[in-house]
């Protein structure tokens, strides 16, 4: 037991005047960062020897780098030596990580900024220290030409809304000004130059973003053609002259046409004779996905009329190269069945209100059908039945924990008509 605790004391004694031998680095407290890389940043590793004044020093060094709120340490004995322990507390909010529009690509960036810096990762902190030191390498690498084409590191939105950590250029990014399409010949550029621009003139270019515009507003045009394999392989970027903006051409590889194959239902309790009436569907012609997509929601509707609020149909199209078709599978999913609970009405007189709850035809525990509140107000004008009838609407309050609709129908009156002698009921 003696040799021990000399041991002990010869190092203790060691401590004071020189340096100290470091048997073990350990981390605690830290959430995202791996402990390696925090001992990597501190910079004492385990086979070293450290003077307390280099404690001291190490432990600044992570309080000033941006990645950390709180840093301590404390040191132990450990095998003719001493252990150190870091009790590190992170900052609160780590950002992803994005480049845009950089000189360098975004995976040789992050080498860069891993080589600079031991705990940089696919998150980090928006922190002053670090945006600075990051895009101080960046600019150092990249030896920017203007002031504008400098590096900058902010919190930004990216495309989801979503805030990440960006850094590019300081340059104020360049906005669509006017587009125009190549290669095209089933549509005509002049159908499809007024769709495009209504949708990106004004917007930042961003490619990707654009493509995701394309998808929305030209796809479709091509889908309900036929075009299922409509693709925009090239999207070239030109200055335009005198503003600050550019000028895009696409080009259209339009792809050929297909016909509607097969379609078939799954999890549906009705005849497959009278879903392909509902949904309109024309098999063996050219494939109008349009038409398709708004078969689809009136098979969903007609599922809601039966009470099924939640009722949702998903598609599937399988794409036959060799017969040049595109096959549908139509997959239901009714969920709840909700039933009609009340009815309240607002507006009416005491003479009024009695007549409306007689024409009122679904009764308490029916399917409730969603569309019958606004149609059974549309009756009423039609029919006639209020001399004076106003503006009407129709609420539906849905109790999901209880499967019930409460429906609130709201009646105004409007100014009589100065030869109108017949008194209004309101």
């Amino acid at each position: 037991m003696l040799a021990p605790i000399l041991a002990f004391l010869a190092i203790a004694a060691q401590t004071s005047n020189g340096p100290f031998p470091v048997k073990a680095v350990l981390v605690k407290g830290n959430r995202i960062l791996k402990s390696a890389q925090v001992v990597a940043a501190a910079g004492i590793q385990p086979g070293t020897s450290v003077r307390p004044a280099d404690m001291d020093r190490a432990m600044q060094k992570l309080l000033s780098c941006g990645y950390f709120d709180r840093v301590s340490y404390r040191y132990e004995p450990r095998d003719q030596g001493y252990a150190i322990e870091w009790d590190v507390t992170e900052v609160t909010v780590f950002y992803p990580v994005a480049f845009e529009e950089m000189p360098l690509k975004a995976a040789d960036a992050k080498v860069l900024l891993l080589q600079l810096d031991p705990l940089f990762g696919d998150k980090i902190p928006a922190t002053q220290e670090v945006l600075k030191r990051y895009e101080d390498k960046l600019n150092e690498t990249i030896k920017p030409a203007t002031p504008e084409d400098r590096i900058r590191g902010q919190l930004a939105s990216d495309d989801k809304g979503n805030l990440v950590a960006l850094f590019r250029p300081r340059r104020t990014p360049p906005s669509i000004y006017q587009v125009d399409f190549k290669g095209n010949q089933l549509i005509r550029s002049e159908e499809l130059r007024p769709i495009i621009s209504a949708a990106s003139t004004g917007v930042v270019f961003k490619e990707q973003d654009f493509r995701d515009i394309l998808d929305i507003k030209i796809r479709p045009m091509y889908e309900a053609r036929g075009r299922l394999k409509v693709s925009f392989p090239k999207i070239t970027t030109v200055k335009a002259d005198e503003i600050q903006g550019i000028n895009l051409m696409v080009e259209v590889s339009e792809g050929e046409e297909y016909n509607l194959g097969e379609i078939r239902f799954e999890g549906e309790s009705g005849r497959t004779e009278d879903w392909l009436r509902i949904g309109a569907f024309r098999q063996g012609v050219t494939a109008n996905m349009g038409e398709v997509d708004e078969g689809r929601r009136k098979m969903e509707m007609a599922i809601k009329r039966n009470g099924y609020l939640d009722a949702k149909i998903e598609s599937k199209r399988t794409i036959n190269d060799e017969r040049k078709t595109v096959d549908m599978d139509f997959t239901f999913i009714p969920g709840a069945k909700y039933t009609f609970d009340k009815l309240e009405i607002k507006g009416l007189d005491l003479i009024s209100e009695p007549e409306v709850r007689k024409i009122w035809s679904m009764k308490k525990g029916a399917s409730f059908n969603p569309d019958y509140p606004d149609f059974f107000l549309n009756k009423l004008r039609e029919d006639g039945v209020f001399d004076n009838l106003g503006e009407t609407k129709s609420k539906a309050d849905v109790d999901r924990e209880n499967r019930t609709v409460a429906v609130t129908l709201t009646f105004k009156g409007a100014p009589p008509k100065k030869d109108e002698r017949k008194r209004s009921p309101f």
